[in-house]
């Protein structure tokens, strides 16, 4: 018999699942448990999800998109190219991993533990390169554009925001400071900045 797929259910799964990750983390929490305390049988959360990587998926995807949503939209009011390339990386590698108690440790962990039997996709990290590399580019003067690897340097830069992101909950203090943050100001303006 073909399951049908209702959204209320997936719905309930997702909640489910990102206030047990959010309380266990995402290796301690298992689908077992998400089943459980979403009233239905385990069986059932695979009908809306193959793993417990597109659960995870489901949940930080939007969540990642509307923070990349929020700094494109705050960064354009900042006129000073040099402040507002400071306010972009203060949001990647310090406001955004420090959030609601380094909440994104938890996407980290979905992907450091996912197999390539999982079928992980990069189609959000691909959107979130060009997207902090075009906010990125609205710092630079042409001539400055021309001589920078912007795409060298956003592959650095969500490399940075999982180290962050990590690093979080073991020293947030260190995560994204301001000497960081002025010293890749810096190496990124050359002279402009």
């Amino acid at each position: 018999m073909v399951q049908v797929k209702k959204e209320a259910v997936r719905q309930r799964i997702i909640e489910t699942a990102d206030r047990l990750f959010h309380q266990k983390g995402f290796i301690a929490t298992t689908i077992g448990q998400i089943a459980k305390d979403a009233q239905m049988a385990g069986s059932a959360i695979y009908v809306y999800f193959p793993s417990k990587l597109d659960i995870a998926l489901a949940i930080f995807e939007p969540r990642i998109i509307a923070e990349m949503d929020v700094t494109e939209k705050a960064s354009m009011r900042i006129k000073d190219k040099r402040a507002r390339l400071a306010y972009i990386l203060k949001r990647l590698w310090h406001d955004i991993p420090l959030q609601n108690n380094n909440y994104f440790n938890n996407l980290i962990q979905a992907l450091v533990i996912s197999s390539n039997d999982e079928n992980y996709k990069p189609t959000i990290l691909l959107e979130i390169k060009t997207r902090i590399g075009a906010m990125i580019g609205t710092c630079l003067s042409p001539e400055r554009a021309a001589a920078f690897d912007i795409d060298a340097f956003t592959q650095l830069a969500v490399m940075a925001f999982d180290g962050f992101v990590i690093n979080g909950h073991l020293n947030p203090a260190e995560v994204g400071s301001d000497r960081i943050i002025d010293l890749t100001c810096s190496m990124i303006l050359g002279g402009d900045g």
